[in-house]
């Protein structure tokens, strides 16, 4: 089996990516697009001098449509497997090894199998069970090993999704279909940003430690969980309302947490607004721009 084609989507990349590629390079393909991001380090420029493919996309289209065209590059050039990373994954060697290992295992004894992900993300477990060839569950694109054959018979990545719920998607498209995701043995490191401590109501002692977005992906979060609600609540009807539950709570944190939380409201109501419509792509202007407006309580920052 020839070795896996390495897949990163950018958005104005940070330097250490050049220092990511230069360790990979010499054993695996490296296509690397940017989705029509800007490049103030000049680290595209070194990717190429490295000798990786680098995809310069003009606009901002969403990470679906980049990894739907870096794949496509991959596969076009001879790729039997692409494994798909953010800019801001570490992978190592070993890790590249273990999803290849894998899915070769896994392509002789569970041939129904779409896609192998590392039994563990960022401190998020996504194997099933500490068995041998766990099926994995919630799964994150980043470090997601994706064969041909899987890209071809499920399709591309949606693109109309634009970024949040990509990788919900499809996950829940290839369990409609009868296929199967599995964990590998190994673990991936990303970026996810560090715990907040909101203060939803400031003359409270009241604390609630989570992660934060950036406000605006806060509208692709609840548009998308609406839409794939809708799309697979018949076939997955108990994952599709306990995962609606876990975000209406969540939003609601986020919304008493905002401020000023009518800009909140307004940007999730845009959200819902347009997941009832089922209406996709990028994020209204609108939106972008009460979502600019919007900070976070917190313990130590008040804002009204």
């Amino acid at each position: 089996m020839s070795e896996p084609t390495l897949v990163f989507s950018t958005f104005t990349p940070p330097v250490a990516l050049i220092e990511t590629v230069r360790r990979f390079i010499s054993r695996h393909p490296v296509v690397v697009v940017d989705d029509g991001g800007s490049d103030p380090h000049e680290v595209f420029p070194a990717l190429l001098d490295l000798g990786a493919t680098v995809i310069r996309r003009p606009t901002n289209d969403g990470i679906a449509a980049a990894l739907n065209a870096a794949m496509t590059v991959a596969y076009d050039a001879g790729a039997e497997t692409v494994v798909t990373f953010d800019q801001d994954s570490t992978p190592t060697s070993d890790t590249i090894d273990i999803l290849r290992d894998t899915w070769e295992r896994v392509s002789t004894a569970q041939p129904r199998v779409s896609a192998v992900v590392p039994a563990e993300f960022a401190q998020v477990r996504q194997a099933r069970s500490d068995e041998a060839l766990a099926p994995a569950r919630r799964v994150i694109q980043s470090g997601m090993l994706i064969p041909r054959a899987a890209f071809e018979s499920l399709g591309p990545f949606d693109e109309s999704l634009f970024i949040d719920l990509v990788d919900t998607d499809f996950e829940l498209r290839s369990l409609s279909r009868g296929l199967r995701i599995i964990a590998a043995p190994t673990r991936i490191d990303h970026e996810l940003g560090s715990p907040v401590a909101l203060a939803p109501f400031p003359l409270l002692p009241l604390t609630v430690t989570t992660m934060v977005s950036t406000p605006f992906r806060y509208y692709y979060r609840m548009r998308n969980r609406l839409i794939l609600t809708r799309r697979y609540l018949r076939s997955a009807p108990g994952r599709m309302l306990a995962d609606l539950a876990v975000d209406l709570a969540y939003f609601a944190v986020v919304t008493a947490s905002a401020r000023p939380r009518r800009r909140m409201l307004a940007v999730l109501w845009r959200g819902v607004a347009d997941g009832f419509r089922g209406r996709g792509g990028r994020a209204p202007a609108t939106v972008q721009a009460a979502a600019q407006q919007i900070s976070w309580s917190t313990r130590t920052t008040r804002r009204r």
